[in-house]
Parts: C-alpha cells; structure tokens; sequence
C-alpha cells in the first residue's frame, strides 16, 4: 500500500471530480429523514460547524479516528463521531475542523494536511450545517484525547466500513421526548455508529466504490 500515492488520489477526487452527494449520505439516514432531502442551498440562519476525518498510515493500511462523546455531551451523548464542532466567529470549516481535532483528540494537522471536503449536511433538529473535511498524514498520530469530549477513541480501519456484513438497524431515541425512529447503523467495534457520523461515512464509502480501480488495495 502507497499511503502517498492514496492521499494523492484522494485530494484529486475530491477536488475535481463530483462528489457521491446526498443520495450517498441518505442511504445510512433514519427514517424520519430518508425521504426529505434538505435543499442546502435554501438554507439560512443554521449554526455553522465541521468535523475531520483524518486517514493516517499504521501497519501498511488506511485507518482513520473515531470518539465515543461522553454521555454528559450536550448534543450527542454517547454517541459515535467524528472530532468536530461549532465554528468560532470568523473561522473557515477547515480552520474549524483543525482546531476541534487538536482540542478533542490532541493530533495537530495543518491545512497543508487537508485533502478537500465532503458533501455538508444539514441537520434539521439541532439547526446545525456540518461540513465533513478530510485530511491525511503519514503515520499513526499520537493521540491525548480530552476528558471532557472524549469518552473512548477508536482507531478503524477505512477498508472495514466496505463490508456491508456491519451494517445493521436499529431503533433509537431521537429527542428527550421519547420519539423513537428506525435507523441504520455501522457496528464498529461492537458499537452504534448511526446518524449524522454514519451518512458522512456512507457518502466515504461510495467514494471509494465508485473508484474502486483507483482504491482496489482496500477492496483486496
């Protein structure tokens, strides 16, 4: 495996060429949004945020982190996701996602580590407009999580989100109201990985199949 020739791939096709989009992201949607694809150019007045998907080389394969959020987060408590949150004043997704990585997991990138960005999305609940930004390094980082976001830290296998054998459904509670719907899920590692972080993944996914002649070392 070439993690350089891979993170060259990457940048290409996600700067050139069109993105999976939408359709990717919703086939991992619950139920109570698979049918209602937000317009995102219609959108006004949303809280601005993004999230980082980092790939980084470790035993000669693609991996990428993940964080359980602790279950005193605010808005997603125990849940599986992506480092990322809320934009601070003037800052770009990027300078955003950069920063929330180092806060949150203690890995300090540049955006000479930036590959490109994902297709955002919309959540409708918490008024928030995520914008997935991907970036590579070389080696495995040294991770210091912080307490206060991080419950635990999983390191995953890109390669593993291709097996359709993890993806399951389940039922979850999406408000404290008790409103249940039904939702897909990737099981990594024994763990509900569902909503928001699961289509950004899906839309990842779809990626690489449609380029599975560029990427064929993941499907080996």
């Amino acid at each position: 495996m070439n993690f350089a020739r891979f993170t060259e791939d990457l940048k290409d096709r996600l700067q050139n060429y069109p993105l999976p989009g939408q359709d990717a992201q919703y086939i991992m949607a619950g139920d109570n949004i698979r049918h209602k694809k937000i317009d995102l150019n219609a959108l006004s007045n949303y809280k601005k945020s993004a999230v980082c998907l980092l790939f980084y080389e470790h035993d000669n394969d693609v991996y990428f982190a993940l964080m359980k959020r602790p279950n005193t987060h605010q808005y997603h408590a125990s849940q599986i996701a992506l480092p990322g949150g809320s934009c601070d004043g003037d800052e770009t997704y990027e300078q955003t996602a950069i920063r929330e990585l180092h806060e949150e997991t203690g890995v300090a990138i540049t955006e000479e580590n930036i590959s490109g960005r994902l297709t955002p999305l919309y959540i409708p609940i918490s008024n928030f407009y995520i914008q997935p930004i991907v970036a590579c390094i070389n080696c495995k980082p040294l991770f210091e999580p912080s307490a206060q976001e991080v419950e635990e830290l999983i390191e995953y296998k890109l390669r593993d989100i291709l097996n359709d054998s993890i993806i399951s459904e389940t039922t979850v509670n999406l408000t404290s109201s008790g409103l249940k719907i039904k939702a897909p899920y990737f099981n990594v590692q024994g763990n509900v990985l569902w909503g928001a972080t699961a289509m950004l993944l899906s839309e990842v996914k779809q990626l690489l199949i449609k380029n599975k002649t560029i990427f064929s070392f993941l499907f080996q």
